[in-house]
């Protein structure tokens, strides 16, 4: 599995702050490497780990923590926002480099079992996931892999599906405007039926994140923080 280096921004104040990060991370299998800075309250971590578990770990010192921005020549994100409205989450796309993008999502609220991930044509969301269009197929596949057939999930006993997929074929440039989608496990495409989706929005590349505080309504990263700790 491809690594990939994540920016976070981490409410540090004081070198026992930083003490305390570095005291987390310490020989935790899977990250590779770490850049912690006080003054700009970031820390930036290189590994095979999926990004909530990283925010987890960052969390785990108390210190409120929020994703900034990832490495490579593109990022996106999608936010399921449409669909069961108990089906909620957050799924990351990363181009570390050509030809791999790292798909890296939680989904909460699914039944155990298991569900697919597609990538749908379009990111209308005006009739829930219904004007979406058909899985995205720009190579018109019908004798492989379509295009944007994403793979298999599984949600677990405490009803959270984690995964982290490497994928060689999307390309994070083609999925901006579409649609994430989370649907049934089925033998038949056609018959699928859809559970949650979102749209696949341009996010931060590392260091490309300036912002503090929103211009809008005052709210801060710290507040944005905590309201998706729990994603």
């Amino acid at each position: 599995m491809a690594s990939t280096t994540i920016e976070f921004a981490v409410q540090m104040t004081c070198n026992s702050c930083v003490d305390s990060v570095k005291k987390c991370i310490t020989n935790v299998e899977g990250i590779e490497d770490v850049q912690i800075s006080l003054d700009e309250q970031r820390v930036v971590i290189k590994s095979n780990l999926p990004t909530l578990k990283l925010l987890k770990i960052l969390e785990s010192t108390g210190k409120r923590v929020a994703v900034k921005g990832y490495a490579g020549g593109q990022a996106a994100v999608s936010i399921l926002q449409a669909g069961n409205p108990n089906v909620k989450g957050v799924v990351r796309f990363i181009q570390p480099t050509t030809g791999v993008c790292i798909v890296d999502g939680t989904v909460d609220g699914l039944n155990t079992g298991h569900y697919h991930a597609y990538i749908y044509e379009c990111g209308d969301l005006s009739n829930g996931c219904e004007n979406i269009g058909q899985v995205f197929n720009p190579t018109k596949t019908t004798d492989g892999k379509i295009y944007g057939d994403i793979g298999t999930i599984d949600s677990k006993e405490n009803n959270r599906s984690q995964f982290r997929f490497e994928n060689n074929q999307i390309s994070v440039t083609d999925l901006i405007g579409r649609a994430f989608v989370v649907t049934e496990e089925s033998a038949s495409l056609e018959k699928t039926k859809k559970i949650a989706c979102g749209i696949i929005a341009r996010s931060a590349g590392l260091f490309q994140n300036p912002k503090s505080i929103c211009a809008c309504d005052g709210t801060t990263i710290w507040d944005e923080a905590g309201k998706k700790s729990a994603l």
